[in-house]
Parts: structure tokens; sequence; C-alpha cells
């Protein structure tokens, strides 16, 4: 992921920082290095981005002309180049938009409060939106349960999902700062083996069980075998979806079975609906503070 952004002058000024995850970062080092790389720039094209890297990160950073301006992020190792630069040229793009020919302005009477603005649009050009995967077996709700966090009116008749169904939800963050979008991820045994590229980039799974013994038990394998194996970073939690059956087992069981938080459920039934929203957004408040937003 993108780990941290800079807007300064090519004196190494800062006008603008943003970070993001665990990696430190020494300001004035990487100030130092940019300001001295940008006296390079007069024979680079100014549409060019430019990237170096270190034993532990990659920095991509363009010029930006009258005033010259350096805008540069440092990124993880394994991120795609084409990922990042497209990024920042998106980063760029909407930069010029809202301050165009008053950038100069800004830069000479050293108001850099102004620039403080951008930081949400910033935000939701790296972060993007949550992904929440709701994984688990076939007929244990995960469609339901997809409906009733997005307020649709649920189909009582079962119908299986084909490869994965898609939806954005937008109302999650009380901080307003992310939206969301939901995975809802067929549970036919001939989809399985399309799971883990399917939940590439999950930073929420919601485990979905029809609170029987033998499905939760079954379910255990997905976490054991797929999440814990590839995905451990995001945040999973067990729902015990159809409490309202007989042979259900309470969510404290479904839990220890589990070994991950969980949670009983009702997907089909309306008033499940702000349980599910508080669940999702504690869930939301985590990924921020992980990724310094909180």
């Amino acid at each position: 992921m993108i780990q941290h952004l800079s807007i300064l002058t090519s004196e190494g000024k800062n006008i603008l920082f943003r970070e993001y995850g665990p990696v430190a970062i020494d300001h004035d080092l990487l100030s130092g290095f940019l300001s001295a790389f940008s006296g390079f720039f007069k024979e680079i094209a100014q549409s060019e981005i430019k990237s170096t890297q270190t034993e532990k990160n990659k920095y991509f950073f363009k010029l930006i002309e009258r005033p010259r301006l350096i805008i540069a992020v440092c990124t993880d190792l394994e991120d795609e180049n084409d990922f990042v630069i497209r990024k920042l040229e998106e980063i760029i793009l909407e930069f010029e938009k809202q301050y165009g020919d008053k950038i100069q302005d800004f830069v000479e009477n050293g108001n850099r409060t102004v620039f403080q603005n951008f930081m949400e649009t910033i935000d939701q050009i790296v972060l993007g939106p949550i992904k929440v995967s709701i994984i688990g077996f076939g007929g244990v709700g995960k469609t339901s349960l997809l409906r009733l966090i997005c307020g649709e009116e649920v189909n009582l008749e079962y119908q299986p999902t084909i490869t994965a169904d898609i939806a954005n939800y937008d109302d999650l963050d009380v901080d307003g700062k992310r939206n969301i979008v939901l995975w809802d991820f067929a549970g036919q045994l001939q989809y399985s083996d399309l799971w883990r590229s399917l939940l590439k980039g999950t930073r929420i799974a919601l485990l979905v069980t029809d609170s029987t013994f033998s499905n939760v038990k079954e379910s255990k394998k997905i976490i054991t075998e797929l999440v814990a194996k590839y995905y451990k970073d995001c945040f999973i939690i067990g729902i015990a979806n159809k409490q309202d059956l007989d042979n259900r087992l309470t969510p404290e069981f479904v839990e220890k079975l589990l070994g991950i938080p969980a949670h009983g459920m009702i997907a089909i039934e309306p008033q499940y609906r702000e349980k599910i929203h508080k669940i999702l957004r504690d869930l939301i408040s985590k990924v921020n503070k992980e990724d310094g937003l909180l």
C-alpha cells in the first residue's frame, strides 16, 4: 500500500504530508533527497513520473511547474508500479483542479493551511473503499446478509450466487472518510477454488454460517486453509446466521468452534439491520485506525 505522500517545494519545504500505515519516515531526509533531486528536473519532461527504490520501499515522484512543486509517494516493494502511477496521476490531476492558478500565491505567501482541505481527497484516492468480503458455503444466507446491509428486500426463495455479487454502500463510516464495497462470494463447492483470488484486497471478512454444527465445522476450514494462510491481516468475524432455527448453535458456541468473534443473526429479518451496521462500523473504525485516519 501507499505508506505516505508529500507535496513540497523544490527547495524542500513541506506543504502537505499524509501518512498511512506503520512505516516510519525521516521527513527531513526525504525532503532533502527530493529537493536535491529536483535540480535534475530541468532535463525531465514535466509529464514524466520518476521512481527509485531502497531496501524497504519504493518512491514515485513528479514535478509540477509554475510553481515548482514535487509530489511524491512512498509504497511497499510489492506494490505494482502501474497501480501506484495511476494513483499518483489521479492525485496530481485533482490537486491542479482544486487549486490551479492559486498554487503560486499559496506558495509565495507561505500559507500552507489551505492545502489541509486536500487531505480528504488524498485519502479517498489512496485508500479507496474498504472491501468487505462475505464468504461461506452455499445456502447459509450470504446474499440475504448483503441485502440486509444495503436495506434491500430479501428474497426468501434460495437462489445461488454465481461467482460473486458486488455492491457499494456509503452510509456506514460515521466519520465520512470511507465507503465500502461488499463482495458476496458464491458458496457452491465448484466455486471454492476462486475464493482465494476473490479475497484479494479484502480488509474485512464476514464468515457466514447457518449455525448448525456440521456447517460451522466445515466453515472453520475456510479460516485455517484460506483466510489465516493468505489474508491474515484482514479483520474477520463470524456471522452465526439462522438463529431462528431449532437446531441452531448459540453465537457463543459458534465463536468457540471458529476461534474468532461471532455474532448471532437472522439475515431475513429487517430488525437485524442496525445490528450488522454496528458490527461493520466498529470494524471500519479499526481499518481506519490501521490506515492512520484516526
